[in-house]
């Protein structure tokens, strides 16, 4: 675990090397995990899912042909509540939220992250959807939860960088062509710099 964090760490130097003075909210978002679900037989099933998983089942959604004009982002702040992985055209444009990543630090909630972003950050974030996919449904409460290590490294007065990752679960409810719920868990990492 730590070469892997060391090797993100130099990785992410390096293209904020390249990136002079920009310092980044939307990074590629990268996952490994498992689907489960009961089939019409009673039997437990498994899939393995990716985030070329979750970018598919969207462009389906959404009638989109060539999977290289979007991307699944991981959006730092992308909603005032917190963090969003969403999903985008390649040219910045928003196309919906995949997940958001809430109240994990919301005091008014009691609930308390451990560290700083400066020094590193565990926290546990709630999961939530908000609409119906074949991993996502819409939903008003968590449907799962995110278990989330941030750290910001500064690389100079003008850029700053992030490595996050960790590891998240969710369920989703019958929708569409999924005939019983869904569990998937994985977990999660940043990818390269998009925005």
């Amino acid at each position: 675990m730590k070469i892997f964090a060391i090797t993100t760490v130099a990785a992410l130097l390096l293209t904020g090397a390249i990136a002079q003075g920009q310092t980044y909210s939307e990074y590629k978002f990268v996952f490994s995990g498992t689907a489960y679900q009961t089939n019409s037989k009673g039997v437990l099933v498994s899939w393995p899912i990716t985030e070329q998983t979750l970018l598919k089942s969207r462009a389906v959604q959404g009638n989109i042909q060539n999977l290289n004009t979007i991307s699944i982002v991981y959006h730092i702040n992308g909603n005032p509540l917190g963090d969003t992985v969403e999903i985008i055209e390649n040219n910045g444009t928003y196309l919906t939220t995949e997940f958001g990543l809430y109240f994990g630090a919301d005091s008014a909630l009691g609930r308390t992250a451990v560290g700083t972003p400066t020094s590193g950050e565990r926290r546990i974030d709630p999961m939530y959807t908000f609409d119906n996919s074949e991993y996502t449904y819409s939903n008003s409460d968590s449907v799962g939860a995110a278990f989330t290590y941030k750290h910001y490294v500064k690389v100079s007065n003008k850029l700053t960088n992030a490595v996050i990752q960790g590891s998240m679960s969710w369920a989703a409810i019958p929708t569409g062509t999924n005939t019983s719920p869904i569990l998937c868990i994985g977990t999660f990492s940043l990818g390269k710099p998009m925005f």
